[in-house]
């Protein structure tokens, strides 16, 4: 209760929503495309380094096929939210709003409800968005499970880009592991899979720890004759730290604190498992796609990444707002990347 005779002093009001960060689409999922079809067509690229072939001059030319790829066809995920605006909730104070009547009508606080609701919303949609991102990259698989739905879009990575070290490999045995011999060796695979040269590596927390921690790594980033790395820290947007560049390697290492709620566990989970690495080119082809936007009010441009719209209903007497998208993220080179757990 709020007593009209004590001294008030009315302080702005700090929001402390925790806003989408988009750090994985931005680096690995520049490109947007926008489908006023259903289903999107997913070409997953696997080329091959052939030689050409010797012949005589006097024998016919030899046929050369095109690289191959494979396409599949899915159906992107549907989202629709919603939510109701009451005249109950006009008739309270919004934060920040001074107690006394007078300082904003009914109709101004609908409107700046249906502004933060409608930017919360759409948050909620880019979380999940980034998190489709990062799962694609540390399984090769999206999982979709709501209701009405359950499927699962493989992108066939390879088992040799899903790493598990195990034993004294472990990073957490700084007597016998070798980090830098592990991230040599994978970004090898990346180049020889794909003939793509890996740019980038996204530790986990724990990696990151026991990467820094490590015997190895720290000898080597002593060397003074021997330029093989900087760690230099420097805090960016979206919950990034950049940490540095092992030059030997061209590699830029960052860390990744972000995080998503978990509705099956009731917890908070890290986008980037905190024991694992993600090694990725940002070369790598990829797309962010959207899908036909399901409803009759859209249908002078079904295709949108977002489709906002409200309405009234008579009783309860209620304003309604929806947000609907059909997002997926698209890895078609998903040799470019490369997942390992290195931590127990």
């Amino acid at each position: 209760m709020i007593s009209i005779y004590s001294t008030r002093t009315m302080l702005k009001v700090i929001e402390q929503m925790k806003r989408a960060r988009t750090f994985l689409l931005d680096m690995f999922f520049p490109e947007v495309k926008q489908f006023d079809t259903k289903e999107v067509d997913i070409d997953i690229v696997k080329g091959k380094r052939k030689l050409a072939p010797f012949v005589s001059p006097l024998k016919e030319g030899i046929v050369s096929d095109r690289a191959g790829y494979t396409t599949r066809t899915i159906k992107p995920p549907y989202i629709k939210l919603k939510r109701p605006i009451t005249p109950a909730e006009l008739q309270n104070r919004l934060p920040g709003e001074t107690v006394y009547q007078g300082d904003i009508t009914p109709d101004q606080r609908a409107a700046i409800l249906l502004g933060k609701d409608l930017a919360d919303l759409d948050d909620q949609i880019t979380r999940r968005e980034e998190h489709m991102a990062a799962t694609a990259m540390q399984t090769g698989v999206i999982t979709v499970v709501g209701e009405g739905i359950s499927m699962t879009i493989d992108f066939g990575m390879a088992a040799s880009h899903k790493i598990t070290l195990t034993g004294t490999d472990l990073w957490s045995d700084t007597d016998d592991s070798n980090p830098y011999g592990d991230l040599t060796a994978w970004r090898r695979v990346i180049a020889q899979d794909s003939g793509l040269s890996a740019n980038v590596a996204v530790f986990g927390t724990d990696a990151w720890d026991a990467f820094m921690q490590h015997p190895n790594i720290q000898k080597l980033l002593d060397l003074r004759r021997v330029d093989i790395g900087a760690i230099d820290p420097m805090e960016l947007p979206n919950g990034v730290t950049y940490q540095g560049r092992l030059k030997g390697l061209a590699l830029d290492l960052y860390t990744y604190e972000e995080w998503y709620y978990d509705e099956s566990s009731s917890t908070e989970k890290p986008m980037i498992d905190s024991k694992k690495i993600v090694l990725g080119s940002t070369l790598a082809e990829t797309t962010r796609s959207y899908g036909m936007i399901q409803d009759i009010k859209a249908r002078t441009n079904f295709a949108l990444p977002r489709f906002p719209k409200t309405w009234e209903e008579e009783e309860p007497s209620a304003m309604w707002l929806m947000l609907q998208s059909a997002p997926v993220v698209c890895p078609h080179q998903i040799d470019g990347f490369l997942v390992a757990t290195v931590l127990a």
